[in-house]
């Protein structure tokens, strides 16, 4: 028995060192023969795993990760493969719940590492640094460790110390092709191009299927502004894996610098929209980026180039499909109505504290028991003309026919400590002022505004990011056909937030932030005006086709449904509200959950706060709202690290 126990340890280890070469065949017969003899040995399960995936057979690999749980589901290194493994699919909701079973587990060297390389990938930094000590403090020669290590030295530029970390990894084992791309891109970026041309190249020889060094050379050569040698490695990038959004975005990029140098031969902005949308970006994201490029494209150009993206969205191409009216007016309306919301994402350094008016019912349970926040149906929203405004706005009147999709919202303002707010909302018992207010970090929100990617992205095996941008409401009277105002931080507000600033600081500050809020406003309004514009004459040229009549008033009103949530009656303005917008197809849709009593329908959103983060900073308790030093004691408890507030409203 001692004598087979031996023979396994060694074919273990003898498959894990072929694996390490990259004899993944080789490797797969070692974990075999031990499975052979011990078919519930977790760690040639995980191993056999790890080959299969690496042979491409991913679902068969999800079948022995799953094994290895079945035998023992207290391992915490199984759970971080399974999570690894979710991970390298961009399968994030469940790489989150791997990973959120392993860290109440005992740990081993290798959860530790994978664990480091997780919270690296979600961009939890610090915690990573973390759990890279623990695993070098078990094996200062910890291969994924030290990855992870030199990978935080990069991402935070220090570059000198990415280069010595990843240099010592290879003299620890110099056959791992990633290694030497982790290198060589640290060479590039601290200015040692020589260096990082060989290092990358090296890396290359090593495993000539890795894309990712060929991306590398890409962008070092478009740095060194030789196009066209950028070109052929970004094209061979993708050729080795066409699954990687970087690798699509650097091609968008390094397109648009082909053709405004003069090179027209590889494509045009319409292909740059192609390459955007296969990078997992929103039109609305790139149309805020191209209006903030410093080397501005003709409008032209970005027409073009958003163009080419609506012609990969997959909620377009639905709502349009077989439609009667000409496909260019329907294309340059749904453009439009992206452009304004493009024009009210919330991100202006000055915004970065959001306020979520509650019960204290609510808030407890998104406190103490790390409940999801919910996006509510915009069908039992406060206002029950709830997305109307715009239509009225635009001259759609009447009833409209029922849709497949709907809007799911989660609200919130700029002003944390509202009286007007606290009358408003968590009354407890229809009691006004009961409520609590909770304030948000901007990390809470997703700072790129990818909106409403799982509805419209064709790359369909990618599931929606977790983190959702945050978009300004827009105040409008349909009547006067006027934009009241924008959602905005109130110049109050901005002298609460340090009452030992010097008064003009703050006057200065609060003004110039208004008078973007104003600017922003009247752009707004322009381009709802041009939009009014574009509807009227696409329905003007139809002349007397009533069935075409009758499809705009059909098809306009589904292709507005981004837009047309964050429109509302100037009657709601002292909200001064923002949301989270997220459009859900209603048919077999297995995220949508509908309450017990049947009263309310949503979605679940991140929580605010659970055992990993925290995205809560204060709270502010209503006038009338009970328990407060009880909820203080709660908070201090759990070490949380929350500001508890009650101030004195002027209210009975």
């Amino acid at each position: 028995m001692a004598k087979k126990l031996n023979d396994t340890n060694k074919l273990i280890q003898d498959g894990e060192n072929l694996f390490k070469l990259g004899e993944i065949e080789g490797a797969l017969k070692c974990f075999d023969k031990v499975l052979e003899n011990f078919p519930n040995n977790i760690s040639a399960l995980r191993s056999k795993a790890w080959c299969l995936f690496k042979l491409k057979k991913q679902d068969q690999a999800r079948i022995y990760f799953e094994a290895a749980l079945k035998i023992d589901d207290c391992n915490a290194e199984s759970w971080t493969s399974l999570g690894s493994y979710f991970l390298l699919r961009k399968e994030i909701e469940d790489a989150n719940n791997c990973f959120k079973k392993a860290e109440v587990l005992e740990g081993t060297e290798t959860s530790f590492s994978q664990m480091a390389h997780y919270l690296y990938s979600n961009e939890e930094y610090d915690k990573a640094a973390l759990y890279v000590g623990k695993a070098l403090s078990i094996n200062d020669k910890s291969e994924n460790a030290l990855n992870t290590k030199g990978l935080l030295y990069t991402n935070s530029k220090e570059y000198n110390e990415a280069i010595k970390t990843f240099e010592f990894l290879i003299g620890i084992n110099s056959y791992t092709s990633m290694y030497y791309n982790n290198l060589g891109y640290a060479y590039f970026l601290n200015k040692r191009i020589e260096k990082a041309i060989s290092t990358l190249n090296r890396s290359i020889t090593l495993d000539p299927s890795n894309a990712y060094p060929y991306n590398n050379l890409s962008v070092l050569y478009q740095n060194q502004s030789d196009l066209t040698t950028a070109w052929n490695f970004i094209e061979l990038a993708i050729s080795k894996d066409s699954d990687i959004p970087e690798f699509w975005l650097n091609k968008g990029d390094l397109l648009i610098a082909l053709i405004k140098s003069g090179d027209k031969s590889r494509g045009d902005f319409n292909d740059v929209g192609y390459f955007l949308s296969r990078a997992n970006r929103s039109a609305i994201d790139i149309i805020i980026a191209l209006n903030s490029m410093e080397a501005a494209l003709l409008k032209n150009e970005k027409d073009q180039i958003i163009r080419g993206m609506i012609n990969m969205d997959i909620f377009y191409a639905e709502t349009t499909r077989n439609c009667k009216v000409d496909n260019e007016d329907y294309l340059t309306i749904y453009r439009m109505s992206l452009e304004i919301v493009a024009l009210l994402n919330a991100s202006e350094e000055e915004e970065f504290h959001f306020a979520h008016y509650t019960t204290q019912d609510t808030a407890n349970a998104l406190i103490f028991k790390n409940s999801s926040f919910r996006l509510h149906s915009v069908t039992t929203a406060n206002d029950p003309k709830e997305g109307y405004p715009l239509l009225n706005f635009l001259g759609f009147t009447g009833s409209f026919p029922p849709s497949i999709y709907q809007a799911f919202v989660g609200s919130f303002t700029f002003n944390p400590d509202s009286l007007n707010q606290f009358r408003l909302y968590g009354k407890n018992n229809n009691i006004e002022g009961s409520g609590v207010s909770l304030i948000l970090s901007f990390k809470y929100f997703g700072e790129d505004a990818n909106i409403n990617h799982g509805l419209v992205s064709a790359n369909k095996w990618l599931k929606p990011l977790t983190k959702q941008p945050l978009f300004r409401c827009v105040y409008i009277d349909p009547i006067s056909r006027r934009v009241i105002s924008l959602g905005h931080k109130e110049a109050c507000t901005f002298y609460r937030e340090d009452l030992s600033a010097d008064k003009k600081d703050m006057d200065k500050k609060a003004n110039k932030y208004l008078q973007f809020i104003d600017e922003q406003k009247h752009k707004v309004e322009e381009a709802l005006d041009l939009l009014n514009s574009e509807i009227h004459n696409a329905y003007d040229r139809i002349e007397n086709d009533f069935d075409k009549k009758n499809e705009i008033f059909k098809i306009i009103p589904l292709l507005l449904i981004h837009l047309r949530y964050l429109i509302k009656h100037y009657d709601f303005k002292e909200e001064q509200e923002c949301r989270v917008i997220q459009v859900e197809p209603l048919i077999n849709n297995s995220r949508i959950t509908v309450t017990d009593d049947n009263s309310r329908m949503y979605v679940n959103y991140l929580s605010f706060h659970n055992d990993s983060v925290s995205y809560l900073k204060n709270v502010y308790w209503g006038p009338k709202t009970s328990n407060f030093d009880l909820f203080k004691d709660r908070v201090t408890l759990l070490g949380m690290n929350i500001q508890c507030f009650i101030n004195d409203h002027p209210f009975n």
